[in-house]
Parts: C-alpha cells; structure tokens; sequence
C-alpha cells in the first residue's frame, strides 16, 4: 500500500490553514516509476508554488498538511510527496529521489536548489532525521528517479514525534513491532530475537546481524558538527513514538555540537502537539530558508570548556566537572 502524503497533516490543520484556497501549481509530476512489493509504484508530486507574479528563485518545502501550505504565505513553495509503505532503505531512497528532483528541476519550479527543507511527522518524522544526517551518503543514497548527479542533502530539517534509535529509546514491544517494519524478511518470533540479542548485546548471536542492519537507520549513527539545522517537535504524552525517541535525538546533536531545537509540549498527543509548537515551527522555517537566515545570537557567545578541562578544574560554577554528565562529546586523545 502506498503513503501519500498530499501534507495532510492532523496537527492543528484549521489554525494553519491559509487564507486563500491553495491549489497546487503543478499536479502529479511523476519523479520516478518504481515498484514495491512486486506491484508498481509511481512516486508524484504536486508543487505549490507562492502566489503573486514571478521573483526571485524562491526556497522549498517537502512537507505535509495545512502548516507546511502556510509557508506559502511567506513566499516557501511546497511539493508534496510519497514513498513505499514499510522497507529499509526503500523508504528514504524514495524521498532522496525527491530532493535530487528538485534540483535537477529547480530553474523549471523558480526554487533555489540550495534552499531546500523537509517536513515530516511520525513514520515520514523517522524519515525526515535521516534524510537530514545522511545527504550525499552513497551507502544510503539509492538510484531511484536517477538524477544522481545532484545533490540529496538538505538545508533544513523538521522532524515531528519520530522514532529515531528504535532498539535503543524503546520498549521491547515497540521494538518488536517496529522491526518487521523496517526489516520486511523478519517477522515478529523473529523480531523478538533480534531484539533480545540487542538489550544482552549478544554479537555471537545469529539475530545480531539483523542488529546491525537496524542500526544502520538510526539517525544517531550519523550526526556530525555540519548536520543540517533541525527542527524537533513532539508531544510530552505521545502514546506512539515515545518523547525518549526525540530527546535522544537532540541529545546527540548537542553532543556532536550541530544545530538543533527541541520543543515539546506535556500534553502534546501523537499528531496534535500544540499550537505553540506549530506556530514555532513555521518561524524557525521562515529563517532557516531565508537567504539570509537571522543567527541565534547577537554577539559570540563565551567560550565554552570542554569535559576534560572541566574535570580538571572547578573555577567555575556552571563548568560541569564530570564528564559522562558534560553535554559536549569529549575530544579523542592523540
């Protein structure tokens, strides 16, 4: 079965909605033809482009629902698009053949094909976290859609209530459903292995294999310092992706000392996470791809001691002299 999303969101579509009817400028241009599970899938999208006469190359939005067509209010084109329903890497080599796309297509759609953002929520949330720490990844690019050679990476990037270190931010039960999903050769007694063989961190195991393949969709895996900017949004009582998938998403890009934002809200549910947090999110996207984004700070801040300087000394209050509770990841000895 295939996804489409024609960024049909849940989350608070009526106070996002624009004030006029947005209709898609280009409907149901075909990206690639591909296949999933035998049968044939056309991947499409329909672009939406600003209203008013022709400018300037203008940036693009991925996305999906009510808020993502809001951008268009702030001079953002939007495209919509689709992938395959379950499957690693078919999912994320499908949504590469979109941004390459893009790109290859930019002068024909008036967009700036360095200004280019993804917004995804739940499973295309999974999805839009790798797509932003795997752009130009060879291993985990795909030849869908051709275009190869253009670029898959991203500006910018919101991730809303995604699972990220399935294995490692989950219960056994979510694991073990979510596996299957991912991998599609496991089946659940199989899952139940795999994941047994993670939590005792077997590596003789013969499920430690599939551990391995998992891993290798774990967003964590592939922060750097010059991850794109994201966007993390989800809600405190989400009984579906657990807030832990976020906090630990954030956490690492803290540790790698790339950009990000983490909002939450306590009693945000899976979809609707607050208007706030929507509201937030259309702002941070309006800088983020601007062509001359505003910086978070006025002036440079104070230099910052690293973990090992801070175990060494206490002379000052707000250095934190442990290491393992230190938020930056320590330097590698030479």
């Amino acid at each position: 079965m295939l996804k489409r999303y024609i960024l049909a969101a849940a989350l608070c579509a009526a106070s996002f909605a624009p004030a006029w009817a947005a209709t898609p400028t280009f409907k149901d241009v075909l990206i690639a033809r591909t296949e999933y599970q035998g049968k044939p899938l056309d991947l499409k999208m329909d672009v939406y482009l600003p209203p008013g006469p022709k400018g300037a190359p203008t940036a693009v939005m991925l996305g999906r629902g009510d808020a993502a067509l809001k951008l268009l209010d702030h001079n953002i084109a939007v495209a919509t698009y689709s992938y395959q329903t379950n499957g690693m890497p078919g999912m994320l080599y499908d949504l590469k053949a979109y941004i390459r796309f893009l790109r290859a297509h930019a002068a024909e759609y008036n967009i700036d094909p360095k200004r280019i953002a993804f917004w995804g929520g739940s499973r295309a949330g999974n999805l839009s976290a790798m797509l932003a720490v795997t752009g130009d990844n060879k291993e985990l690019e795909g030849t869908i859609g051709g275009n190869l050679n253009q670029s898959s990476m991203l500006q910018a990037a919101v991730i809303y209530y995604p699972l990220t270190n399935i294995l490692g931010a989950n219960t056994d039960a979510k694991a073990i459903q979510m596996v299957p999903l991912y991998l599609e050769d496991v089946d659940i007694p199989t899952s139940k292995k795999i994941v047994a063989a993670y939590r005792k961190r077997d590596t003789k195991s013969p499920y430690w294999k599939y551990v391995v393949r998992m891993e290798k969709f774990n967003p964590l895996n592939y922060i750097t310092k010059d991850s794109p900017p994201a966007f993390i949004g989800t809600g405190g009582d989400d009984m579906g992706n657990p807030l832990r998938n976020s906090t630990m998403l954030y956490e690492k890009y803290v540790e790698m000392g790339a950009q990000a934002h983490l909002y939450t809200y306590s009693l945000g549910i899976h979809g609707p996470i607050g208007k706030s947090i929507d509201d937030a999110t259309i702002a941070w996207v309006v800088n983020q791809l601007s062509a001359s984004p505003v910086p978070e700070f006025s002036a440079p801040l104070r230099p910052q001691p690293g973990p090992e300087e801070c175990q060494k000394t206490f002379k000052t209050a707000w250095c934190t002299p442990d290491p393992i509770l230190a938020n930056r990841k320590p330097k590698a000895k030479s």
